[in-house]
């Protein structure tokens, strides 16, 4: 694993940090690799149950690198030429990190301890769950830049903020704040700064201590209902719980609550 990306298992729960403090782990074609990787590598582990997303130093992520990603050559029309690794990647304005984290199979806790700018704010729309630190703040800055931002935002941030809040901040490139991100349902919770990796690792371990199978049906539920596909849910739902209902984990839970111990879930 490089460098600029920290990979940390705990137990069940794996840790991935964006480690480019000096440049406020602005994005290169290196890190936008490396992150990547990581969130593969943890998705193809059996014994990863769920995933923290964070960012070393004073921010989370301040976007792309605007030295070398937008002021080199001919910038970002340069960047949007640049081969993608699929025809999925190639058909969308989402980069391999974003499609690793979409389709990731283990639940994202997102750990936003400080500025998420740009794309940075984009990647903390695509964890299950954000968190902040006091000190986080967030702007959709593209708009500032020229461009707009990708299909991410116009996608999720409106059912997570609700329409007329996301229109202003992609319309504006507004800063706001960790308290004014909880008032408007961005994040879940607001941390003390020093508390939030503590607090993000003791929400993914009870989120891995459930059992894995329900858990990542409940994920893909949840996906479902993120993409509109709502058709799928019920019919998927309703084949879950008969497929849940005959796992060893379903029958262990039942056992534990019986037996007033806590249930071990091996996945079958």
């Amino acid at each position: 694993m490089s460098d600029l990306v920290l990979y940390e298992q705990q137990e069940h729960v794996v840790v991935i940090t964006l480690n480019r403090p000096a440049r406020h782990n602005a994005l290169n074609w290196a890190l936008y690799d490396a992150a990547t990787a990581a969130f593969k590598k943890a998705n193809a582990d059996s014994t990863v149950r769920c995933i923290v997303f964070t960012g070393a130093g004073p921010s989370f992520c301040s976007g792309d690198d605007i030295v070398e990603i937008m002021a080199t050559g001919n910038g970002l029309e340069d960047a949007l030429d640049k081969p993608r690794e699929s025809p999925e990647s190639a058909a969308t304005t989402s980069p391999p990190i974003a499609i690793a984290m979409r389709d990731s199979r283990c639940p994202i806790v997102v750990a936003v301890n400080g500025a998420a700018i740009g794309f940075g704010m984009e990647l903390t729309l695509l964890g299950d769950i954000r968190l902040a630190s006091e000190k986080a703040k967030f702007s959709e800055m593209f708009i500032r830049r020229g461009i707009i931002a990708t299909h991410i935002s116009y996608d999720l941030l409106p059912n997570i903020v609700g329409s007329a809040a996301a229109a202003q901040l992609l319309l504006t490139g507004d800063m706001v704040g960790a308290d004014e991100a909880k008032q408007m349902g961005l994040v879940s919770q607001v941390t003390k700064h020093n508390e939030l990796l503590k607090t993000a690792i003791e929400l993914s371990n009870r989120i891995a201590a459930n059992p894995p199978l329900a858990t990542q049906r409940a994920k893909q539920a949840l996906r479902l209902k993120r993409d509109n596909r709502i058709n799928e849910l019920d019919p998927y739902l309703t084949a879950s719980l008969a497929a849940l209902a005959k796992t060893q984990d379903h029958k262990e839970s039942v056992s534990a609550f019986l037996e007033k111990r806590t249930g071990v879930y091996t996945g079958k």
